[in-house]
C-alpha cells in the first residue's frame, strides 16, 4: 500500500466521523510532505519503506527548508496519527512511529492583541470602505473569542441580542458541538448598526452575516487582507491582528476579569483544559494584580 492509498482510506473513516474538511485536508498534505521526501530520496511511496532512519532524515528535510518547530511538529504529529491508525485497523503489520519521539516545541509567547492595539485597530476600521462591518467584526473577535471559520459563517439568526447571546452551531464548530457565548452591549450595538445600515446581501436567502462588497459571505483571505490593511493602518505588527490574536486576546482578558477558567473552556469551545491553557497569555502586571487581589500572607 502506498501513501495515497493511505489518505483515501483514512479520509473516508474522517468523513465518517464527521471530521470538517479542514482536518481531512491537513492529513493529505502531512503525508503529502512525506511522499514529497521519498520521492527526492528515490523511495516509492510504499509504507513499507518508512523507518525511523527515513523519518529521522525527514525531519532533517523540514529543518532545512526552514521550517518552523511548530510546523515540524504539526506535520509529524499528522503522520504519527494516521500511521497509529493504519496499524490499529490492521492495514499495516507495525506502527514505524510507535517509538518515534518528536522533538519538544519551545513554548514561544504568541501575540494577543493588547487594549491599545485592539482600540487602535476599531479607529483604523473607522475609515475603511466598510466601517460599520469591520468594526462589528473586531468586536465580536474580541467579545466572543470565535475562531475564524465560526464567525464567517455566523448567520443572522445565531446572534440573538435580545438575550444577548451568540450560537456557535454545530455543523461550524471545530468539534461539532453547538456553544452559545454571550456577547456584550458594545458588540451588540455594533453588530446592529452594521446589520441595519451597511450590511446588503446579493440574493435574499444569504444569511450570513458578515459580507464582502459583492454582497456574498465573506471568504478567509477577505478576513486576513482586513487584519493586515488594518495593522498597517494602524502600525500595528500584523501578527498582533491575525483572527487568532483575538481569540488569544478574549482568553487573557476574559480571564484577568474574572472568568474562571472551567466557564473560558466552555466559551471558547475547547475539549480540555489544557487546551484552554495554551492560550492564557498573563503578563507581569495581572500577576501581580491577582496576588495583591489573594495574597496569602497579606490576608493573615
Amino acid at each position: 500500500m502506498n501513501l495515497s492509498d493511505l489518505h483515501q482510506i483514512h479520509r473516508r473513516h474522517l468523513l465518517s466521523l464527521r471530521r470538517t474538511e479542514g482536518t481531512v485536508e491537513y492529513y493529505r498534505q502531512t503525508l503529502t510532505s512525506l511522499e514529497r521526501y521519498m520521492a527526492t530520496e528515490g523511495l516509492a511511496p510504499d509504507l513499507t519503506a518508512i523507518n525511523k532512519p527515513l523519518l529521522q532524515g525527514f525531519v532533517l528535510h523540514l529543518r532545512e527548508r526552514g521550517l518552523a518547530p511548530g510546523g515540524e511538529h504539526a506535520i509529524l504529529r499528522g503522520i504519527r496519527a494516521t500511521l497509529r491508525w493504519a496499524f490499529e485497523e490492521e492495514l499495516i503489520p507495525t506502527n514505524p512511529m510507535a517509538r518515534f519521539k518528536l522533538a519538544p516545541v519551545p513554548q514561544v509567547m504568541l501575540p494577543a492583541v493588547s487594549g491599545i492595539e485592539a482600540k487602535g485597530a476599531l479607529k483604523a476600521a473607522k475609515d475603511t470602505s466598510h466601517p460599520l462591518r469591520d468594526q462589528a467584526i473586531l468586536l465580536t473577535l474580541l467579545d466572543t473569542g470565535v475562531r475564524m471559520s465560526e464567525l464567517l459563517q455566523l448567520q443572522t439568526d445565531d446572534i440573538d441580542l435580545s438575550r444577548g447571546m451568540v450560537r456557535v452551531r454545530a455543523e461550524t464548530s471545530k468539534r461539532k458541538k453547538e456553544r452559545r457565548i454571550p456577547i456584550g452591549i458594545k458588540a451588540g450595538r455594533a453588530i446592529t448598526t452594521y446589520e441595519r445600515r451597511e450590511r446588503k446581501p446579493a440574493r435574499p436567502h444569504i444569511q450570513e452575516m458578515f459580507l464582502n462588497r459583492s454582497g456574498l459571505p465573506m471568504s478567509k483571505s477577505g478576513l486576513h487582507n482586513l487584519m493586515l490593511r488594518l495593522a498597517s493602518s494602524a502600525d500595528i505588527p500584523a501578527a498582533h491582528l491575525s483572527p487568532h490574536a483575538w481569540r488569544r486576546a478574549f482568553a487573557t482578558m476574559a480571564l484577568t476579569n474574572g472568568v474562571d477558567v472551567f466557564t473560558l473552556r466552555e466559551m471558547m469551545g475547547h475539549a480540555s483544559l489544557e487546551q484552554t491553557r495554551v492560550y492564557l497569555r498573563l503578563t507581569d502586571d495581572d500577576l501581580q494584580r491577582a496576588h495583591l487581589r489573594a495574597s496569602p500572607a497579606d490576608r493573615l
